[in-house]
């Protein structure tokens, strides 16, 4: 009995040995458990990047996670990379801003593979302009108006004779073309007062009334005319009543007030016979004269298929010095940018996201002026290109929200007896897209400003800042030589030919001609004497001699930077400064990706330990009962 007893409390014992064991392996394995369980909770903890081989050494949860935690995860590989690489982030970053400002220019111009625009203003400029360009007097512009003009504007049958049915009225062209008329055909005229130029005393008896060139002070206001119920039949109107604007024209520019006539332009079969009738009166009643200065029919045609408006002015001016100067002006704009359905309204969302992110700009470069000083930071070149930039974009922007503004206050579509005018927002339309066309190169080409860390880059606005000084000299000498040239062929050649007439055509055909654009045979006919003397001391000057001291000054300069720069080639740059930040910040991405996976085999490992273990204490207390 008591060697029984004896081997029963040694396996008594042996037993509780066991149990004492499972529990402290089940009480390890919960402890991992808790550990593997907070791991996946904050992602900060050791044991989930450990691996299965330092399990056992594994911290306790949440040991050293305030000093690992920004070198774990994908968060910390792209907070070191954006901080270890503040100028490739910059230039990334720009990168994407010209992506955007790329596609405001082209919602602003059209697609860049569709030449529609251009091919509607061809056509009309070959059906409108090339007539009126014959006319050389006031008989000429009323043969034009009746001959071409009303055909063109208001045809009524078909080139086979046969006539229009309703709905092929109103849409100009000789033909029904697709245009269609808005609105009602303007015509309008600005005068001269009698008198308003002054003649010497030896000739004013001759001469008599004196008509001078046209100006605001010398314009004429008064009534003239057929007298209708006592007064005369054609009165001075504002420019606010003729619902137009100033003109800069070839001779002068003309205020928006005159004496305006609108045309019949309904869509009906006897609007061209009325309108004939109309010019038939004007005709007889001299309603061009010595005083009229010019004349202008306005008109606005809109394409339906590519939602395209043009307002166009057909100008005829008649000068003091004789003669008439006629040419076609035309806006061409897009209907959505002034009244903006769906992708004018995404046009403007966009240009709203480019002048955010120029906010931003702005304010990077207030707190770079605050650390710096005001002096010191627009001493620097890119200081003031900033600046230039961000105002262009301001101005840009302005101007198109205003075309906005004075487009919501006109009718759309105006009715066919009232001339509407959209020549004023069309206007402020067009000085959108010139301000676009100049920042558009001045914005690409800041991006120098964020590749001058590139070595290549860096070069090239190297040898450009070592050229400026010594170029400054040669700029003011180039000056001296182009300016004398300049009055020497403008008194040479004024009188006689269009491109020496003003001092600003002399400066451009000047320059044309050191690129090779010269017209000799003209400079001869004009001044036999002068002609080949100008022309061969000039190229010889400035082509031969100047030109090549510029080209001196370049290679100088690029010599010296070469000389104090390390010269570093592309793919040099590419593997030892470009690449390896991507691929440091991709390795820890790819790290990360790992870690997180042994991490779930931590946790699958330690789920079968814990159910091994309940297994355990099953069996135990089996036996114990």
């Amino acid at each position: 009995r008591r060697a029984k007893t004896e081997k029963e409390g040694h396996g008594g014992g042996k037993a509780c040995c066991a149990k004492e064991g499972r529990m402290a392996e089940m009480a390890k394995s919960s402890e991992s458990a808790e550990m593997l369980g907070g791991t996946k909770k904050s992602e900060k903890s050791p044991a989930s990047s450990a691996g299965k081989t330092k399990k056992k050494d594994a911290p306790p949860p949440g040991e050293g996670d305030e000093l690992e935690a920004p070198s774990r995860g994908a968060g910390g590989a792209l907070s070191r990379f954006i901080s270890g690489n503040p100028e490739l982030v910059d230039c990334m970053l720009y990168m994407v801003f010209l992506c955007l400002f790329t596609l405001v220019v082209f919602s602003a111009q059209g697609a860049p593979t569709d030449p529609s625009p251009y091919l509607m203003i061809a056509n009309i400029r070959n059906k409108w302009e090339v007539p009126l360009e014959k006319i050389s007097s006031a008989a000429d512009w009323f043969d034009y108006m009746t001959g071409t003009f009303v055909p063109l504007m208001f045809p009524t049958r078909w080139y086979n004779g046969e006539p229009f049915e309703p709905k092929d009225l109103g849409w100009p062209g000789g033909q029904p073309e697709m245009y269609r008329l808005l609105g009602a055909v303007s015509l309008r005229q600005v005068r001269v007062s009698t008198g308003s130029c002054s003649v010497s005393e030896e000739v004013e008896a001759l001469v008599g009334d004196c008509y001078a060139e046209y100006s605001s002070d010398a314009e004429d206001q008064n009534p003239f005319g057929p007298l209708v119920a006592g007064t005369p039949r054609y009165a001075w109107s504002s420019a606010e009543a003729n619902g137009e604007n100033s003109f800069s024209g070839q001779a002068a520019t003309y205020g928006g007030g005159g004496y305006q006539i609108t045309m019949p332009s309904a869509a009906r079969n006897d609007t061209a016979a009325l309108a004939l009738i109309v010019l038939k009166q004007l005709r007889d009643h001299t309603w061009i004269d010595r005083q009229t200065r010019a004349v202008f029919v306005d008109m606005t045609l809109f394409n339906p298929a590519h939602d395209l408006l043009v307002v166009m002015k057909l100008t005829v001016e008649f000068p003091a010095s004789g003669g008439a100067m006629p040419r076609l002006y035309t806006r061409l704009v897009k209907l959505e940018h002034l009244y903006p359905r769906t992708q004018g309204v995404l046009g403007l969302i966009l240009e709203c996201v480019l002048l955010v992110i120029i906010l931003g700009y702005m304010g990077r470069e207030v707190m770079i002026i605050y650390r710096m000083g005001i002096r010191k930071y627009f001493s620097r070149l890119w200081g003031i290109y900033d600046w230039v930039n961000f105002l262009l974009f301001w101005g840009c922007s302005a101007a198109h929200f205003h075309a906005l503004v004075l487009a919501s206050a006109i009718k759309f579509p105006p009715e066919s007896s009232v001339f509407v005018n959209f020549e004023t927002p069309a206007y402020y339309i067009v000085q959108w897209k010139n301000i676009l066309a100049v920042n558009s190169f001045i914005t690409w080409i800041k991006m120098f400003k964020y590749l001058r860390h590139v070595p290549f880059m860096s070069h090239l606005v190297k040898v450009i800042g070592a050229a400026i000084p010594e170029t400054v000299g040669f700029l003011v000498a180039l000056f001296f030589v182009f300016f004398g040239f300049t009055l020497s062929h403008f008194v040479a050649y004024g009188d006689d030919i269009a491109a020496y007439a003003t001092i600003s055509s002399v400066m451009l055909t000047l320059y044309r001609q050191t690129l090779g654009d010269f017209d000799v045979s003209a400079m001869e006919r004009s001044n036999r004497l002068l002609g080949a003397a100008f022309f061969i001391l000039w190229t010889l000057i400035a082509t031969i001699i100047l030109l090549n001291v510029f080209v001196a000054i370049v290679i100088d300069a690029f010599d010296k930077v070469r000389h104090e720069v390390e010269k570093v080639t592309f793919t040099q740059f590419m593997n030892q400064q470009a690449l390896p930040p991507f691929e440091r910040a991709l390795a820890r991405i790819r790290q990360f990706g790992e870690d997180f996976d042994d991490s779930g085999d931590e946790d699958d490992e330690g789920v079968q330990v814990g159910q091994e273990v309940l297994k355990g204490e099953q069996r135990s207390a089996e036996s114990e009962h």
